[in-house]
């Protein structure tokens, strides 16, 4: 697929790390993420390489029968304690062990594609191994490929359903479970509607859907509505797992109750899956959703029939579609949620015409809008996501943005339907990355080179604010920098950092502290040393 178009991890190659940030409901939170130690059973290995040396040192053993038993012992080990594949620190070596004629280790690193992804037999024995580096809080599918036959890890019991079925799940050792997609117990469940259908007059077809109404309400109204293209998946337990998010948001009061309506892209009639040509520059199916549907769902629930009360929400070709139906109709729907935005269909000629999604945006009023955008930074839409990024910021659209270390996932929007939520249906919205307010526009903050070795120069209009700092992910101030008393015009600071990571750098009117205070410019930068 072509979103796929972040460079793959190369073996044993060092890379920038990006540690996972927490949103609370009150504000932004950086969460600091550490190594976890091996777990009880496990054999204590100071550093990965003691792992690999041990490893290598067992398959070495001359007499097979005593090699054998040692492995067995070793991986026994290992799968008891949770430990294969096994991490350590921002390493991970994916382990097979059979006879085969070749192996390959398959995933949202490579693009689903076997090639380059050969595992090694490791000296005399039986078992096949594959290092790579990524981020210490990543999480990724993958798969083996045996010979011809793809395969889930036999040794490892974690599992995340895809649109295709299950796939073995990597948990780097940082990465935190998304325990709002578990249902917690005695949390009560909204009801869902059996199948509707309504005919499109714009379409000139029936359209399936579904409506999740919270608890409790009969005792609701003025409610918000969430609109969920994909609806069927993100409405899957074991995919989107939107109702348990919702009811465990709702219940925790992190998120006002609200109505899901679940929109289906199967066919009525054929069962057809008729996503692509729904979601991509569909003004037909825009239409659809915001004149017919919306006002269909306001007439027979208890809505707030505003703008700021409709959220659409989507992935992929669905993110294409939030974006684009929000263009489209910015007096129906004023929220947007963004999922791993395939944007680049919007500049082919093989699925667009006319001015894409990137030049749209440009040109659209950015005060209707209040937007969430998320992306994966492994073999997912990082690169166009940012690119929008960078255009909605400098319009001064109302914009939360958030990169994990993840890839094309269900894994991964599932962990961030909450964020969303909380962004958008807050009455007033939480952010990861603040964006620039309309009002403060001409505060935009630039910063080059970035990602840099070392040295980043800032440039800012002083007028607008005059303070710059930078933190880590844990929150610790890093640098900072600011423009002479009454100074006015065009400011150019350097900073330098002393240690690789990602730097939230903000532009503030002299605030003490991180993310407290009106931020005028918030740039992400990125240091690989």
């Amino acid at each position: 697929m072509r979103w796929m178009t972040e460079p793959r991890p190369t073996v044993i190659a060092p890379v920038a790390i990006r540690r996972r940030a927490s949103a609370l409901s009150s504000a932004i939170a950086i969460v600091a993420l550490v190594s976890l130690a091996a777990p009880a059973g496990a054999q204590p290995y100071p550093h990965f390489k003691t792992f690999t040396d041990h490893l290598a040192a067992i398959a070495s053993v001359a007499d097979a029968t005593e090699r054998g038993a040692q492995l067995t012992t070793l991986l026994n080990d290992l799968r008891a304690a949770g430990r294969i594949p096994f991490t350590e620190g921002d390493s991970v070596a994916f382990l097979w062990r059979g006879s085969a004629t070749g192996v390959s280790v398959p995933g949202d690193h490579s693009g689903w594609s076997a090639n380059g992804q050969a595992m090694t037999k490791i000296g005399l024995s039986d078992v096949w191994m594959r290092v790579y580096r990524f981020p210490e809080a990543a999480r990724i599918d993958y798969k083996f490929v045996v010979g011809s036959n793809w395969i889930m890890d036999p040794n490892n019991p974690h599992t995340q359903m895809g649109g295709f079925g299950p796939n073995s799940e990597l948990r780097m050792p940082a990465w935190v479970f998304p325990t709002e997609t578990v249902r917690t117990p005695n949390v009560p469940s909204g009801t869902l509607s059996p199948n509707q259908t309504l005919a499109s007059t714009s379409l000139g077809y029936p359209v399936r859907y579904r409506v999740f109404t919270p608890f409790g309400y009969d005792g609701l109204a003025d409610l918000p509505v969430i609109y969920v293209t994909d609806g069927h998946e993100y409405l899957d337990d074991a995919l989107g797992a939107v109702r348990i998010v919702m009811d465990n948001l709702v219940a925790e009061g992190r998120v006002p109750p609200a109505i899901v309506v679940f929109i289906d892209p199967r066919s009525v009639t054929s069962g057809t899956n008729q996503r692509q040509a729904q979601y991509v520059q569909n003004p037909k199916f825009a239409d659809f959703v915001a004149l017919e549907l919306a006002p269909a769902i306001d007439a027979a629930y208890r809505t707030r029939p505003h703008p700021e009360a409709r959220i659409i929400l989507g992935t992929s070709l669905g993110g294409v579609f939030s974006l684009y139906l929000g263009l489209q109709h910015p007096t129906v729907f004023g929220r947007l949620a963004i999922q791993s935005p395939a944007f680049w269909v919007t500049e082919s000629a093989q699925y667009w015409s006319g001015p894409s999604l990137f030049q749209m945006a440009e040109w659209a009023d950015p005060a209707p809008f209040r937007v969430y955008m998320s992306s994966g930074t492994i073999g997912d839409a990082a690169p166009e996501a940012r690119r929008m990024r960078d255009i909605l910021l400098g319009r001064g659209w109302d914009l939360t943005y958030r990169e994990v270390p993840e890839g094309h996932s269900w894994g991964n929007w599932r962990a961030l339907i909450d964020e969303a939520a909380i962004a958008l249906l807050s009455a007033a919205p939480v952010r990861v990355e603040p964006g620039v307010p309309a009002t403060a526009a001409a505060a935009r903050l630039e910063a080059w080179p970035n990602p840099s070795n070392r040295d980043v120069t800032f440039a800012w209009e002083a007028r607008a604010a005059g303070d710059l700092a930078c933190f880590d992910l844990q929150g610790r101030l890093v640098a900072r920098a600011a423009a002479e008393a009454h100074h006015a015009g065009r400011v150019e600071r350097t900073l330098r950092f002393d240690a690789s990571g990602t730097y939230l750098c903000r532009l503030s009117d002299g605030a003490t502290t991180p993310f407290v205070g009106r931020a005028a410019a918030t740039r992400v930068v990125s240091v690989a040393r």
